[in-house]
């Protein structure tokens, strides 16, 4: 075997059981490259030190354990795990965490962050302040304080809610129980103003009630009504980006003439007649409330329009 120095075989035993946490001194030895009397006496000298070492006797041999959270202050990754964490914040809206993140990640670990997509998504300024304290408040199952611009009354309200779901987007915004009236609703991050944490009145909801408010929405809007069955049909070829551009819960059926039949179930009955108005002659409405509303929404956008003056003929 060839000579190395004491902090040589030290750094070399370390490495390697940062990629195993199990080594037999054999092994280990054969390894890092010097005697098992050499192994064994570095491993008790960073016993010493405070590593966590568990060793176990098994004759004729010898094993040395580090628990999973051995390393203070870090995690280790292979290199694989690296790339696949890599690709993973690029997929995330772009923000100075984010970004810090990735530069970090990639000058540490030598594997490079490669370049970034050619328009990612960016949070808006107030989602990357607000962000974290609302995953916080899920995750610690805290209730949220905050004061919270509402689109329907267009003015500032203060809140209190309890967080039970966050989706992020985008817009990113969350499902919570707001203490005011005691019913699931949904919030926007971006029109958060002022928030913090409450340590206690965390109000719990059941993850099948929660599942059920989400199915029944559309685009994070739900209505004080009651579900409804809706459908309509879009012809071939609008069906082809209707079917890979269907807000959630909708779900797509596609017909012989390759036109798509669209179903779904939803206490948001103006969110769907908005999204068939915008399809134009392409969608026939086949459920009576969805047609009566898809035609009111369409009656009102022709009658805002303003008249055109004709043009003279020469």
């Amino acid at each position: 075997m060839g000579q190395r120095s004491s902090s040589e075989t030290i750094v070399a035993i370390i490495q390697a059981f940062l990629v195993q946490r199990t080594w037999s001194q054999a092994d280990l030895a054969r390894h890092v490259g010097v005697a098992v009397r050499v192994v064994r006496a570095k491993l008790t000298e960073l016993e010493r030190m405070g590593i966590p070492f568990d060793s176990e006797e098994d004759h004729p041999h010898v094993y040395w354990s580090v628990p999973a959270n051995w390393l203070p202050g870090g995690v280790a990754f292979d290199r694989e795990d690296l790339i696949a964490l890599l690709r993973l914040l690029k997929r995330v809206p772009a923000s100075h965490s984010r970004d810090g993140l990735l530069a970090k990640i990639a000058n540490a670990s030598r594997v490079g962050g490669g370049p970034l997509p050619a328009s990612p998504l960016r949070l808006d300024p107030m989602e990357e302040t607000q962000l974290p304290l609302v995953e916080d408040a899920l995750a610690q199952r805290t209730v949220l304080r905050f004061t919270y611009f509402s689109a329907s009354r267009g003015n500032m309200e203060e809140r209190d809610a309890s967080v039970h779901a966050l989706l992020h987007g985008p817009p990113a915004r969350f499902v919570a129980t707001c203490h005011r009236d005691g019913t699931l609703k949904w919030f926007r991050v971006d029109r958060i103003f002022h928030a913090k944490l409450l340590l206690a009145g965390f109000r719990p909801a059941e993850d099948v009630s929660v599942d059920e408010f989400q199915k029944l929405s559309v685009s994070g809007f739900k209505g004080a009504e009651a579900p409804l069955e809706c459908a309509f049909v879009v012809r071939d070829p609008e069906a082809r980006w209707v079917r890979r551009n269907l807000p959630s819960p909708m779900e797509g059926e596609t017909l012989p003439s390759n036109a798509l039949r669209v179903r779904v179930r939803t206490a948001a009955l103006v969110q769907v007649a908005r999204f068939v108005v915008g399809l134009g002659g392409a969608a026939t409405v086949e459920t009576p409330l969805l047609a009566a509303l898809v035609r009111e929404l369409a009656q009102g956008s022709l009658a805002a329009l303003a008249p055109v003056a004709p043009t003279g003929r020469r």
